[in-house]
């Protein structure tokens, strides 16, 4: 990552010290749910494909555009409605922009959109267990336990459509509703799925974070040992597996994440990449109160402040923690910057401007005269740091919210 990209990156996040909570902070959704899409829509339905015109052949030539388009569209006869108004019923076939290639009979989700002329979105192809899938949906809670009960059920099911919609439903739910579930959570059974190697790296994340929170005495010492095994296999997630390990070990799991990711040596550093995994996971749990003391997450990144080519990953995190201990070691570390470790220096202007304490604005002036380009890319990307920023409600403008997703 160039010094530039850095840069933006971590100011990015030094200006983002909103509160925000999710219940896998190291997996991304995938894609909309099936509620979202009907939630969206004006009106939702199922439907049977009944006929689809004959596709051209492209590699004849090329054809009028407006050739191609009606050779998509595709008939479909609602057969239910389960969102909507009165602009369609049970019965009436409509029209819409079909480029798959299923069958004539095949029952799909239709969903028009629209005040006034509904234009049809790409219908999905549902077989019978699908649509009973999302029949069982649309009866559910908005939020709450029950919810996530439900798809706990479906994260590994063979089917990957409704696999990966409970995967996205559990990604996007926040962390609290985790613990709100944490004696329904099926724990052998999430055991074997953490230790299958089949299961994908966003899963086994979300599987880690469930972990942590219905975990036992036992899975601490289950997640240190695969923290020491140095199998990659094993470290697949290993933000979320330390995270997990975490918080099932206390305090007294810091030490072992220190010296094998985060401490720096003589003869080996340890890879970016699990630096980075160590980083998000204690970035996780200071932000959702672990019992481990934020003091002692704050003495953990700062041992990645020996590493200067990587400070800059933590100075953020240090000033929304308000760690102004660090002021002056960051000050130095500034002044010594050479080429490889130059982008540290927006990131330790933001942490400065951050800083309530008299001294800091004092040193602000001093290292703009050592490089006062560092100082405007820091007071132009970033206009607004912690420490100035006015309450929402003295703004003349929203906030903005950047959450974090890995």
């Amino acid at each position: 990552m160039n010094s530039f990209l850095r840069c933006i990156t971590t100011g990015i996040f030094l200006c983002s010290f909103g509160g925000y909570s999710i219940a896998c902070p190291f997996c991304r959704p995938v894609k909309t749910t099936f509620t979202e899409d009907i939630n969206a829509a004006d009106v939702a339905a199922l439907g049977e494909l009944v006929a689809r015109p004959k596709r051209p052949d492209l590699s004849e030539g090329e054809l009028p555009a407006a050739d191609i388009i009606d050779s998509y569209k595709t008939t479909f006869r609602i057969n239910k409605i389960y969102r909507g108004d009165k602009r369609v019923s049970p019965g009436d076939e409509i029209t819409a922009i079909y480029t798959g290639d299923a069958p004539v009979g095949t029952q799909c989700l239709l969903r028009g959109i629209g005040t006034d002329d509904l234009q049809w979105a790409p219908p999905i192809p549902l077989n019978a267990r699908a649509q009973n899938y999302v029949e069982q949906v649309l009866k559910l809670p908005e939020s709450g336990p029950e919810r996530l009960i439900f798809f706990a059920d479906y994260l590994e099911d063979e089917d990957s459509v409704l696999r990966g919609d409970a995967f996205d439903e559990f990604a996007r739910a926040d962390y609290q509703a985790l613990k709100d579930i944490r004696d329904k959570i099926d724990h052998a059974r999430l055991l074997r799925w953490i230790q299958n190697p089949e299961v994908t790296p966003s899963n086994r994340r979300l599987y880690f974070t469930m972990l942590s929170v219905c975990g036992k005495q036992e899975d601490a010492e289950f997640t240190r040992n695969m923290i020491l095994s140095g199998d990659e296999a094993q470290l697949k997630g290993l933000d979320s597996l330390i995270s997990c390990y975490l918080s099932l070990a206390g305090p007294d799991g810091i030490e072992l994440v220190e010296d094998q990711f985060l401490r720096g040596g003589v003869f080996w550093d340890p890879e970016y990449v699990h630096t980075y995994a160590a980083i998000m996971a204690i970035r996780f749990q200071g932000q959702e109160g672990s019992n481990i003391p934020q003091e002692r997450l704050i003495a953990a990144l700062r041992l990645v402040l020996d590493r200067p080519e990587l400070a800059d990953l933590v100075i953020p995190d240090l000033a929304r923690w308000k760690d102004w201990d660090s002021m002056d070691r960051l000050i130095q570390m500034f002044k010594n910057a050479g080429e490889k470790s130059s982008w540290v220096r927006v990131p330790i202007v933001n942490f400065l401007r951050a800083c309530p304490l008299p001294e800091a604005k004092e040193q602000l002036g001093e290292l703009a005269k050592i490089d006062p380009d560092a100082v405007r890319r820091a007071t132009t990307f970033f206009p607004f740091a912690t420490g100035s920023r006015k309450k929402k409600s003295e703004q003349d403008t929203p906030d903005l919210k950047n959450k974090e997703q890995e």
